[in-house]
């Protein structure tokens, strides 16, 4: 009786796992690695003798972390044709041997289930299923595996090719500064997220991407390894563990990294894992999850830390709460590139559907990062071709100056011929110039175009269109172009200036509403209320000076009199707000001015028409329902969409209707931020949660680096019940913005709900050490302390917040209440 048999008669092999390993073992584990190699048989039955056998590369021997391991087969060293020469690895679940195979002369790494495994039915299914999912995997990014067997009619093993280079964690740490090599380093990331793009389209995720499992090869290979925790997906896109009946080892896996990697109800590597896998959600774990993981290996090469350091229970902890703040604020300072820290930040959301949705977006990403790269480098060569001339025409100049005396001579003796010498020279120069300029303005051009058509937020383009604009000034100045091309850079420079002064006006505009709008306190109105100013006359419209009809002409003749219409609107609405605060910064006849100019200067049919109705004191409200319907959603102007959604909501009380032009207007805008925030911002009220904190998600792959979205998604997420995913957004948003005091308060809130009480009153002391007259920060941080019997600290604090309260016009808690309350509890425990 065979070991299987034993292993199917104990009752540890089900009739699947049982076809599972006939299939790929053969019947009676007769597998042809445990017989005879080819070059034996074919040496005793025919005399062929062949031994052809290539020269080593050299470049990188794979070094054994044993000579002789006690994992090794006992027959002689050797299993069929393969010669076992050392142990590579060792993890939880198999060791890894470095063999040669004897019939091709080549060096192969077989992978054994450890020896204590091997009547363990999950382990070995697991074992099985790592080799069958690599071996279906075929990319260049994931190591092939050749064969599959058994030996000793027990134990597992498969081979696969051996990898000779070095790890990305060697190679990072062997890094003197984050800096250095950042694009090679950008390239092998590129590589890593094509081959984990390839695996999650065929339905398969990692589960513990991290530098040590990426090999990079003496010639460039870049290859993902170790797939022993990778899962297929089910049909609903998730990995599916609950048809396990046990815990499949609980042992921790030694790594190459500074952190283990351990497999059962936490499994990964806890510095480079999302926090849904730390908290041991391993049945919610998708795609998303391989793509923080892709995130945290960005955030170690921007930055030469993982996103999680310290000691492994710190490590562990901070994943399972994900605690990005030392994270951010490295990728803040790191120096690198705009579009790549921005990747970073959105892969290591710690809510997952506001990651990425797969690896290939993050591909996608990285490939236009190096495109760009390539492109800057290219410009750079328009630079070096202009040194090079400017370097040409200083040798003229000094061998002119030292045979001055000769020239003048010969100039006497020749006029002519002098004088064609060094007009040759001038327009050899001027063309030199002209080559380099025209190159110059065709790229910025090319840039200009795509700058145009990226999304609000995006800035390398923009950045890298500043700096062209700053060496074209220079050549203008200098002059030494001929006069066709000083009169195409004469013609185009002007217009660039224009166009990067008008985009840096838009992004202000939206950024000041999404920053300001998105939390709903006084101070975040009253500084929104301040940027319009200060942006409106930085552009050279100051709307609380000039008078009302020069304020007009300006914003009618810019290029972007919309986004200007708009921004003034949504100033006109702040000013409205802030009414309700008990700030008049403007009467409303003066604000109705305000409205008078819109309609000189956007003087736009829709925008007009919802205009009227909407500043109207008696609306003609079917109006609204005929501009809906007439309304062309795609050539609309976003914005318009949800002024009219917004109007028929509030002037007709209609939200069935208002929702319904904000759902069709999202479909046909999806980018846009403040569209989708709208949307969301008016389901509120209603009560549909769910349907809000799907919008704010949108905003987040929008804008990830929002601190209101990421509040307004914790105060839905706590609305639901999802506590967890409401502290995660919530602790995200002060990752954000950690100088915002309601957040930290709102954080404190949800704690309480968790019942980590200490925790609330840390986030309440922070709030009112960041604003010390903010009534409610004393109030809940008195409620607290007096949860928690602390009850002296408890009146001071309530005392605090109900006197603060009484100057507080818009205060509406019953402060005075609580401070009885906690005196007669004093009262009481004496």
């Amino acid at each position: 009786m065979t070991e299987r048999d034993d292993l199917a008669e104990s009752g540890l092999m089900d009739d699947s796992l049982d076809a599972a390993l006939l299939a790929a073992f053969g019947p009676e584990s007769e597998a042809p690695a445990g017989g005879a190699g080819v070059l034996q048989v074919l040496e005793r039955t025919v005399g062929v003798r062949s031994r052809v056998l290539l020269r080593d590369d050299g470049q990188f021997e794979t070094p054994l972390v044993r000579p002789q391991s006690a994992q090794e087969p006992a027959a002689a060293g050797s299993v069929g044709r393969y010669q076992i020469v050392g142990e590579l690895a060792r993890g939880g679940v198999g060791v890894v041997l470095k063999s040669r195979d004897t019939d091709l002369g080549r060096d192969v790494a077989m992978k054994v289930l450890r020896p204590d495994h091997v009547h363990n039915r999950a382990m070995v299914a697991r074992f099985v299923e790592e080799a069958q999912i690599a071996g279906q995997l075929q990319h260049p990014g994931i190591l092939p595996v050749y064969e599959m067997g058994v030996y000793d009619e027990k134990t597992p093993f498969f081979t696969m090719k051996l990898v000779k280079g070095k790890t990305l964690a060697g190679l990072l740490a062997a890094r003197r500064d984050p800096a250095d090599e950042r694009p090679r380093f950008i390239s092998i990331f590129e590589h890593v997220c094509q081959t984990i793009a390839y695996a999650h389209a065929r339905g398969v995720i990692h589960r513990d991407l991290k530098p040590s499992n990426v090999m990079v090869g003496a010639f460039g290979e870049v290859q993902v390894v170790d797939w022993g925790l990778a899962k297929v997906l089910t049909q609903g896109g998730l990995a599916d563990e609950r048809g396990d009946d046990e815990s499949v080892v609980t042992t921790v896996r030694t790594s190459g990294g500074a952190a283990p990697s351990m497999v059962g109800s936490v499994m990964g590597t806890p510095a480079y894992m999302p926090p849904e896998q730390a908290r041991g959600d391993i049945d919610r774990l998708d795609e998303r999850a391989d793509v923080f993981s892709l995130g945290a290996i960005l955030c170690e090469i921007l930055t030469g830390k993982p996103p999680f350091t310290g000691s492994h229970e710190d490590i562990l902890q901070a994943a399972t709460e994900c605690r990005l703040g030392d994270c951010l604020r490295r990728l803040k300072s790191c120096g690198g590139d705009d579009d790549l820290v921005d990747l970073a930040r959105r892969s290591l959301s710690p809510v997952p559907q506001s990651r990425p949705a797969t690896a290939r977006e993050v591909a996608d990403t990285v490939t236009r990062h190096l495109q760009t790269l390539e492109a800057r480098a290219r410009a750079a060569d328009i630079e070096a071709a202009e040194a090079r001339a400017a370097a040409r025409q200083e040798r003229r100049a000094r061998r002119l100056t030292l045979g001055l005396g000769a020239a003048i001579v010969a100039a006497l003796l020749a006029v002519g011929g002098g004088y064609r010498w060094v007009e040759h020279e001038r327009r050899e120069r001027l063309d030199d110039t002209a080559q380099m300029i025209h190159q110059a303005v065709d790229r910025a051009a090319m840039l200009l175009g795509r700058a145009k058509s990226a999304r609000v937020g995006e800035t390398a383009q923009w950045a890298e269109l500043e700096s062209s604009l700053a060496q074209f000034e220079e050549w203008l100045e200098a002059g030494e172009a001929n006069e066709r091309t000083h009169g195409r850079l004469a013609a185009f420079v002007p217009q660039l200036r224009r166009d990067i002064r008008d985009r840096r006006m838009i992004d202000r505009i939206e950024d000041t509403v999404m920053i300001g709008a998105t939390h709903e306190d006084r101070e975040s109105w009253l500084a929104m209320d301040r940027a319009f100013a200060e942006g409106f006359r930085d552009y050279g419209i100051d709307v609380l000076t000039l008078p009302h009809d020069e304020i007009a002409r300006r914003m009618k003749e810019s290029a972007i009199t919309p986004n200007l219409a708009d921004g003034l609107e949504l100033w006109i609405g702040t000013r409205f707000h802030l009414m309700s605060f008990g700030e008049q910064l403007s009467t409303v006849p003066e604000l109705l001015g305000w409205v008078e100019i819109l309609y000189q200067a956007d003087p736009d049919p829709v925008r007009t028409r919802i205009r009227k109705v909407f500043y109207s004191m008696q609306p003609d409200l079917t109006e609204l329902y005929e501009i809906e319907a007439a309304l062309n959603y795609e050539a609309a102007f976003p914005r318009t969409i949800s002024w009219l959604a917004s109007a028929i909501g509030s002037r007709a009380g209609d939200m069935k209707t208002a929702h319904d032009v904000f759902r069709r207007a999202v479909i046909v805008h999806p980018d846009d931020f403040m569209l989708n925030f709208d949307y969301a911002y008016h389901l509120v009220p209603t009560g549909n949660w769910q349907e809000a904190i799907r919008y704010y998600l949108r905003c987040l792959a929008i804008r990830p680096d929002i601190g209101g979205i990421w509040r307004s998604l914790g105060l839905a997420y706590r609305q639901t019940g999802e506590l967890q995913d409401s502290k995660d957004a919530l602790v995200q948003s002060i990752a954000v913005q950690p100088e915002h005091a309601p957040t930290h308060v709102d954080l404190g809130r949800t704690l309480e709900d968790l019942s980590d009480l200490e925790g609330a009153i840390g986030a309440y002391r922070e709030a009112v050490r960041l604003k010390p007259d903010y009534a409610l920060a004393w109030g809940r941080l008195g409620l607290a302390l007096q949860a928690q019997g602390r009850l002296p600290e408890a009146l001071e604090a309530l005392e605090t917040c109900d006197r603060l309260g009484a100057h507080d016009p818009s205060w509406t808690e019953p402060s005075a209440e609580w401070v009885e309350t906690c005196r007669r509890k004093i009262e009481e425990a004496r």
